[in-house]
């Protein structure tokens, strides 16, 4: 049964991160005058379409496995104020196992705030939680289903008005907290390098 309510869950969370991107588009073209962007992605009232890779390897192991992930996020950002942002991403992880490989779709929510200001780029940190649903048993001995953490930090770069190169470091945790029990519990702790483009709009 829990199955069945999880893949109900992604499909409603998708939905929702597709409803999102329709409307920002629409709030951000009611808004913004032809050619108009905004020139840091930390600007105030800035909408930001967001694509990134990411690729991590196991960082610590506790569950007598070991897994490496490589994935793609596709997400929104919009700063509610000068410096921080409030981001909702969908990533679709690829996970290789010692048994079987899987792949990992989730939805996140979180912030990322500047750390630091100069005229093209910006360094950030960010914090996000969420939710998954795997075809397999994520890591070995778990559950298809599982919560999210994602955390790092990085640079922004302008490429253009509008455009901006994202770099830095993501460290990525799953495990179920204990939902099927202690003893179906192991979970991951993985870490690597993000580099991706955010499109203002």
């Amino acid at each position: 049964m829990r199955r069945t309510l999880t893949h109900a869950l992604v499909r409603l969370l998708s939905s929702l991160i597709f409803a999102l991107v329709a409307f920002a588009a629409t709030a951000a073209a009611q808004r913004l005058p032809p050619r108009e962007s905004p020139a840091d992605p930390f600007t105030r009232h800035a909408w930001h379409l967001e694509l990134t890779g990411h690729g991590a390897l196991e960082t610590w192991n506790y569950n007598g496995n070991h897994e490496e992930m490589g994935g793609l996020f596709a997400g929104v950002t919009y700063a509610i104020r000068e410096g921080l942002e409030l981001k909702i991403a969908s990533p679709l992880y690829y996970v290789w196992q010692r048994d079987t490989d899987g792949y990992l779709f989730g939805v996140t929510w979180g912030v990322r705030g500047r750390l630091a200001k100069r005229r093209r780029w910006s360094g950030f940190w960010e914090f996000e939680v969420g939710v998954s649903e795997s075809d397999t048993y994520v890591p070995p001995r778990g559950t298809r289903f599982n919560y999210l953490a994602v955390g790092g930090g990085g640079v922004t770069l302008r490429v253009r008005p509008g455009i901006h190169a994202i770099g830095g470091v993501r460290w990525v945790h799953v495990s179920n907290n204990s939902l099927a029990g202690r003893d179906r519990n192991p979970d991951i702790e993985a870490l690597g390098p993000m580099l991706g483009l955010l499109y203002g709009f």
